[in-house]
């Protein structure tokens, strides 16, 4: 892709505005401000009847009010009205610090000042059920506005080469971001009338100045020169209010950068979390918690699937899959049997008899329609049920809740050098892979997920994946 500057200074730039830009801003904050309105309503009047049957001192309207509002400023001003261009972990966190700061201001000034006494208990409830609550209703409200496609800001995309066209795809593959890419330029003439997902490439640069269609600019152009990127950006600058500069740094660890000045310089700080010593015990406890308490609560599942292996077809009902685990050391891996005991004898000859299908295995290391799985087996793989068992993993500590997915030893060389970093972190039940396609993918892109879950890891990354498996599982999809 060839990068000329663009024709016209910064001087010269005329911006030709023909909508009102901001309009459609202010609807869908409403709307998301309407949905917290709920989730305080919900919660106000559940915890009043919990306090009132158990005799305890209840929560009136006037202090709930007063103390929603603070937590809707708050909110506003941490960018969550409509929250445009945040990633799915940097929302939670927002979400849960908020409510959490506002929270403990309730009950420190209820300390601080005898006449804002309020009911302990009660603060505390309301504010964990506007946790748990507040986020489904924010979540269905917004699935709601993309429905009817009416959220998102429109945003121009300054370049069509290949960082335009992976920052193109993921913004329409996820329009909860809240970025719609309508419209690209760039000045290879090959590129114009294109069109990349949908997204049609207008013409050159200066068109994108001349005649701006949009209040946000994404630049993706990494590969031109230090001066023309710095021109390029100025002009930008110039005549869009909202400018993004997308940096050459495929593969590199993005999601714990900040920005930081060294005189005029501009520079990032790339956090490495697994150095965290903190995170990691974060990590290890909630696992535990998690695991114990989870294996507690579904230990009647885990007896009715049991039964009904051993009902189904003769051979253990537990299966040991010997996986590679953190550090590189081998582990065996949990599973509830979900095929017969001659499973390997049937691969064999399965594989001899038919070259498509050997050449599927040795691609994915998975069949779509495998033979040696049993009829409980298969409801148990589309259910993700076969993988309960690795709750036991976790709490041996040779697994993590949510981490890269486990591998066999063949398939360490087609990880290549991602596989340094792979092996840094205890394999999950679930994943980044597991709740973003799991089998529809390809297993390239299966290495780049986990590659960018190790890279990328915070404590809020693993709740983000968490509540996406649960999406993934009830819906079904990619399970085989």
């Amino acid at each position: 892709m060839s990068v000329e500057a663009p024709r016209q200074s910064v001087s010269a730039v005329r911006p030709i505005r023909h909508v009102a830009f901001g309009t459609w801003v202010l609807p869908q904050g409403l709307a998301l401000i309407g949905g917290d309105i709920l989730s305080g309503t919900i919660v106000h009047l559940i915890v009043n009847f919990f306090l009132f049957r158990f005799d305890l001192i209840t929560i009136n309207w006037k202090a709930t009010v007063a103390w929603l509002l603070l937590w809707l400023l708050w909110r506003a001003y941490q960018g969550l009205y409509p929250g445009y261009g945040q990633s799915p972990q940097n929302e939670l966190r927002r979400h849960t610090v908020s409510t959490f700061q506002v929270a403990l201001a309730q009950l420190a000034a209820a300390i601080a000042f005898q006449r804002f006494t309020v009911s302990t208990p009660g603060v505390l409830l309301e504010w964990f059920l506007i946790l748990i609550i507040g986020l489904p209703i924010r979540y269905g409200i917004r699935a709601a506005l993309i429905r009817f496609k009416i959220y998102g800001r429109p945003v121009s995309m300054i370049g069509a080469g290949e960082i335009a066209r992976v920052a193109i795809q993921h913004l329409v593959r996820h329009p909860s971001y809240g970025l719609r890419p309508i419209a690209a330029y760039d000045d290879n003439a090959s590129l114009h009338f294109s069109s990349i997902e949908g997204v049609p490439v207008l013409g050159n640069i200066s068109l994108a100045l001349s005649q701006p269609r949009t209040e946000q600019a994404i630049i993706g152009i990494p590969s031109a020169r230090a001066e023309m990127q710095q021109q390029l950006i100025n002009s930008v600058y110039a005549v869009y209010s909202i400018t993004w500069a997308v940096p050459d740094l495929m593969g590199v660890p993005n999601q714990a950068m900040q920005p930081h000045n060294i005189g005029a310089l501009a520079s990032l700080e790339i956090k490495n979390n697994l150095r965290s010593l903190r995170a990691r015990l974060i990590k290890r406890g909630i696992d535990l918690l998690a695991a114990l308490i989870g294996g507690l609560l579904i230990f009647p599942i885990l007896i009715l699937v049991a039964i009904a292996i051993r009902l189904d077809s003769p051979g253990p009902v537990v299966y040991r899959a010997r996986r590679v685990g953190r550090d590189g050391k081998a582990f065996d891996c949990f599973k509830f049997r979900s095929m017969h005991s001659d499973a390997e004898a049937k691969l064999k000859q399965l594989l001899d008899s038919d070259p498509s299908l050997r050449k599927e295995f040795e691609a994915t290391h998975k069949l779509k329609i495998d033979p040696r799985v049993t009829r409980v087996g298969n409801l148990l793989r589309k259910t993700s049920l076969d993988e309960l068992p690795q709750l036991g993993n976790v709490i041996l500590g040779t697994m993590s809740l949510v981490g890269p997915r486990p591998i066999v030893q063949a398939e360490i060389v087609k990880y290549g050098h991602i596989y340094s970093a792979y092996k840094q972190v205890r394999p999950g039940m679930t994943g980044y892979w597991q709740a973003n396609g799991r089998s529809d993918t390809s297993y390239e892109e299966r290495v780049a997920m986990d590659n960018f879950y190790v890279t990328n890891w915070t404590p809020w990354l693993d709740l983000v994946i968490l509540l996406q498996t649960v999406k993934v599982v009830l819906m079904g999809k990619g399970a085989y």
